[in-house]
């Protein structure tokens, strides 16, 4: 069982205060085993990965980050990000399980450390 996702897969973009937020959710399949292996991402063609990164300047932006998502049954479940630094890139993963034929909304709290606001980033997403 693999699933697919029905809205665009592409990245997204939110500007806010001089920043780029940059998200996209993906099959966790996807992504290499020896590099899931290495960030402690679970492999499976339920479960789904969660990217988000800020940009400002050019330059990646360390965050203060939490949220959650909620399924079409209502349930709700943590996403709990794992900060990931390589090659001069700040990125956020969060890895959830998900269900077949799904649709997914997602409510991320974004804070950049040093700034005093925080920007909700909200989104929602259906897989097939």
């Amino acid at each position: 069982m693999a699933f697919f996702v029905c809205e665009t897969q592409a990245e997204q973009t939110h500007h806010w205060l001089g920043y780029d937020i940059h998200y996209t959710t993906y099959p966790s399949t996807l992504i290499p085993t020896d590099v899931a292996a290495a960030h402690g991402i679970v492999r499976s063609d339920n479960r789904l990965v969660t990217n988000i990164t800020v940009i400002k300047q050019g330059k990646p932006v360390q965050l203060e980050i939490a949220g959650d998502a909620k399924n079409l049954l209502n349930q709700q479940f943590e996403l709990e990000f794992s900060e990931i630094t390589e090659h001069g890139a700040i990125y956020y993963l969060a890895n959830q399980i998900i269900s077949e034929q799904d649709a997914i909304s997602f409510n991320i709290s974004i804070k950049p450390v040093g700034e005093t606001e925080t920007y909700l980033l909200n989104f929602a997403r259906r897989y097939y």
